[in-house]
């Protein structure tokens, strides 16, 4: 009576319809609270007993966040048939990403020194992933396949070291973005029904991203004066807070981009206008996008590396020095 395409579509309808209400993303954030709480509080345990401390850290955690993005979007089971319409832009940039990935993953593995044949066990399971995720369409499979081979020659060629950033928060922003694209797609609401949970999430995540790039290379100089800072400062203050007035009503993917990049000038303006910065507070930022990226995708291993993160860098930066910014 009832074929497979009707099931899936109540079933899809069903979970918005529920996520409309309470956030699903937000509600497995509350349940998993002891379980980032004990990661937190045995943060250096984790980090003595994995080998994370030292310079190798950087790529550490550029490794094994790509990889656990990697298989949340192979594992994830991405349904190419809930595209909203055919000449939807989310496949392609979701070959992008993966693409992207592969590339980091395959420079880390040699950087770490990790044994060919981990490489030889884990390559070939990625493609295999990527054959059985997108069982509903063949050019979804081909388009996996195809980025994750393509990744992994360009990685074997190349010669350069990827650092931390910019490259992992491209690929975190980006998958932010295709999240707002396209909620149903990620079963994160329903595009135009989001609630202020869902809106401030985003907003969160693009903040820690701009933040992390600005606080990496914009450089501490002091040589903006009081008067004309302070005016400055309002006046970026005001287009964010207009932009961020205008992302809640519209849920739009440009005027998110508009409302990051007002972000961007408050906070390269602040940074800008100081004395000095810690050295090491774009690694903060970088370790609360990790987080809130974890949340918002439903993936707490890569909340719990963000954890890991954030306490292996607690020592060096504080908190509050980014109340400076805002």
């Amino acid at each position: 009576m009832f074929n497979d395409f009707f099931i899936a579509t109540t079933a899809l309808s069903s979970f918005n319809n529920a996520a409309l209400v309470a956030p699903f993303f937000f509600a497995v954030a509350l349940v998993s609270l002891p379980l980032f709480a004990v990661i937190y509080l045995c943060g250096d345990y984790f980090i003595s007993k994995f080998g994370w401390n030292g310079r190798k850290i950087d790529d550490l955690v550029s490794f094994w966040s790509s990889i656990s993005l990697m298989l949340w979007l192979l594992l994830f089971g991405g349904n190419y048939a809930v595209i909203r319409d055919g000449i939807s832009l989310l496949p392609t940039l979701l070959s992008f990403v993966l693409f992207v990935l592969m590339i980091i993953i395959t420079r880390k593995s040699i950087l770490l020194g990790y044994s060919e044949k981990m490489r030889g066990v884990f390559i070939p399971l990625l493609v295999l992933l990527a054959a059985v995720s997108a069982p509903d369409t063949l050019w979804g499979i081909l388009l996996q396949i195809s980025a994750i081979v393509c990744g992994l020659i360009i990685g074997l060629k190349t010669h350069k070291n990827i650092s931390l950033m910019p490259w992992n928060v491209l690929i975190l922003v980006l998958l932010v973005g295709l999240v707002l694209m396209q909620p149903e797609f990620f079963r994160f609401g329903q595009l135009g029904n989001l609630t202020i949970f869902h809106d401030f999430s985003i907003v969160f995540a693009g903040f820690c991203a701009i933040t992390a790039l600005v606080t990496r290379y914009v450089h501490a100089r002091a040589r903006i004066y009081q008067s004309a800072y302070i005016k400055l400062k309002w006046l970026c203050r005001i287009v964010s807070f207009l932009a961020l007035v205008l992302f809640v009503s519209t849920e739009s993917v440009p005027v998110f981009i508009g409302l990051v990049a007002a972000m961007g000038m408050t906070i390269a303006l602040s940074v800008y206008h100081m004395k000095n910065i810690p050295d090491d507070l774009y690694k903060i930022a970088f370790s609360l996008l990790l987080m809130s990226v974890g949340i918002i995708i439903i993936c707490p291993v890569l909340t719990a590396i963000g954890i890991i993160y954030l306490v292996a860098e607690r020592k060096k930066t504080k908190m509050r020095d980014f109340v400076a910014l805002l």
